[in-house]
């Protein structure tokens, strides 16, 4: 092997460790985006143990080194096959945005019993060169399964690119296994370009995969309210924006406008962290009483913004009576005092075509009424 050839693994270690350090990056400001910063971990582990083994061991083994050669070999082997473990749980994490099943940690102890059962067979640089080549593959197969579903702008670009890289890394790596297993396993100068270019692919393709998402996720964290996770005014808007003008060309919009009855009272009384628990409490319960397309808004300190969807808009006076009723019988849960609150709601509707913004000022007068007219009671405003 030359020189240059050690000098490309070493690059690729160091490229390793300074994305590993971006991907780290990415996940502690993408706010809950799973998968990113294992991913860059297990490239950097994969990375240093396949050096390791294509690099030192098997100069070592050339140097007629057979100690040297089976505990380098080894290392890496296990170093390698660990980082491709915990790559496989970085796709499926990345993929489907949730945590990895018990079954789905078991691929870390499954991929390392690979290059530990090399090891134990005695068949050093060829025993690890199967196991990682196997382990390869396998990580292959899940991130090609598990990007498929990312077919909408702007992942589907880098999500094919990514595929495109794994296929030709696949090609490669099944070449590898091959000679392996018939005792020939060896790194392949004309080949070694090809390999570390595609892994450059696909690492640049997955910093934009993980940007991308990572972005999405600020813009909804930006559309919601922190305490109640209900969306906020800039949500509400943007949540109706797709399909507003339909709605409001059939006049399938209702606003209704809610306000908790003398709420300073129980900040007041019990403490702000009390009214906080009333707060998320109310939303839970306005939830519950709502449908999956209408829209729910926390709008103010105490306000909040239902807008009603669909045909049965004209009729969202009942909705809001029911939510008035379920609000004067909601109670916070042990330990914490049995707090009473009512609300005042406005209702605005319109039989034709109406601006959302008109049904949200007639809502605000219904509601101005509602309060003067005692509170704990729904004012419906026909416009």
């Amino acid at each position: 092997m030359t020189t240059d050839f050690y000098n490309l693994l070493l690059t690729d270690c160091a490229l390793a460790a300074i994305l590993l350090g971006l991907f780290w990056y990415v996940s502690r400001v993408s706010r809950g985006v799973r998968g990113i910063a294992s991913w860059g971990l297990g490239h950097f582990f994969y990375s240093v143990g396949a050096a390791m083994l294509d690099g030192a061991a098997t100069g070592l083994e050339r140097a007629g080194s057979t100690t040297a050669t089976a505990v380098v070999a080894a290392t890496g082997g296990v170093l390698a096959c660990g980082g491709l473990a915990v790559m496989t749980g970085a796709a499926i994490k990345f993929g489907q945005q949730r945590p990895l099943t018990r079954a789905e940690w078991m691929v870390v102890p499954g991929f390392v019993a690979m290059s530990l059962a090399a090891w134990l067979a005695g068949d050093a640089v060829d025993g690890q060169g199967a196991a990682m080549s196997v382990a390869e593959l396998a990580m292959l197969a899940v991130v090609l399964w598990q990007l498929r579903g990312l077919d909408v702008p702007p992942l589907r670009v880098p999500a094919r690119l990514v595929m495109l890289g794994c296929a030709v890394l696949a090609y490669l790596y099944g070449r590898d296994l091959l000679q392996a297993l018939t005792g020939r396993y060896g790194p392949n100068d004309a080949w070694v370009n090809v390999d570390l270019s595609t892994w450059y692919l696909i690492n640049f393709c997955m910093l934009m995969l993980a940007s991308f998402r990572a972005a999405e996720s600020l813009r909804q964290t930006a559309m919601l309210d922190p305490l109640t996770g209900t969306l906020n005014r800039r949500g509400l808007f943007a949540r109706l924006d797709p399909e507003l003008e339909q709605l409001t060309r059939e006049a399938h919009l209702a606003v209704i406008a809610l306000d908790l009855d003398h709420f300073k009272r129980v900040n007041d009384r019990y403490g702000h962290e009390i009214g906080d628990l009333v707060l998320q409490k109310l939303s839970d319960t306005i939830r519950g009483q709502t449908r999956e397309h209408d829209v729910f808004a926390r709008t103010g300190g105490e306000e909040f913004v239902i807008v009603v969807t669909g045909p049965d808009a004209p009729n969202a006076q009942h909705l809001a009576e029911r939510i008035r009723q379920a609000l004067a019988t909601m109670r916070l849960d042990a330990p914490a005092p049995p707090v009473r609150v009512t609300a005042s709601l406005g209702v605005a509707v319109s039989n034709r075509p109406m601006p959302l913004s008109m049904l949200m000022r007639g809502a605000d007068e219904a509601l101005y009424t509602a309060k003067r007219a005692g509170r704990d009671c729904v004012v419906t405003h026909s416009l």
